[in-house]
């Protein structure tokens, strides 16, 4: 069962979110004056478990991975994602997490929070959007991630 809750985890992703027209990276609006949406879909790149106490997974352990980051087919950017678990039972596994995702020619966005898996989880998580430089520089928002079904996916709600 080892690592089957940290790649169920790297999965539902942070492993992180996050793209301008011709560059692939179409921030829009849900509705007229709403904030910035950002949606992409996280492809593995690679990622690392570290075992940090007792065999199986459990507190202390953690899980390091890095994404492509697509939209439409292009590849708009990459993120990179350090996750620790914080607990792990037979009815939750609970990491906290930071991210930076990085956009081809945009910048960074920043994002932290809690990712927590249960039986009764509709898949989906939010996390904060904590900063960024360049395009994104002073953003603040939320970055969710979902998977509740296929390909992990990342929308991010940018604050105006």
């Amino acid at each position: 069962m080892e690592g089957n809750h940290m790649r169920r985890a790297h999965t539902a992703g942070i492993a992180v979110l996050l793209g301008a027209a011709a560059a692939g990276l179409v921030p829009s609006p849900a509705v007229a004056g709403a904030a910035p949406t950002i949606q992409v879909t996280a492809r593995t790149i690679s990622e690392t478990y570290t075992d940090g106490g007792r065999p199986g997974e459990g507190a202390g352990d953690s899980i390091v991975f890095t994404d492509r980051l697509m939209q439409n087919g292009e590849r708009v950017g990459r993120d990179v994602v350090s996750c620790d678990v914080i607990r792990s039972t037979r009815r939750a596994f609970i990491l906290q997490c930071v991210g930076t995702l990085t956009f081809r020619g945009r910048g960074d966005l920043t994002v932290q929070g809690k990712l927590e898996f249960s039986p009764n989880s509709d898949g989906i998580n939010v996390l904060a959007v904590t900063g960024g430089t360049r395009e994104f520089r002073g953003a603040s928002g939320e970055f969710e991630v979902d998977d509740s079904g296929g390909p992990t996916r990342y929308r991010i709600f940018l604050d105006v």
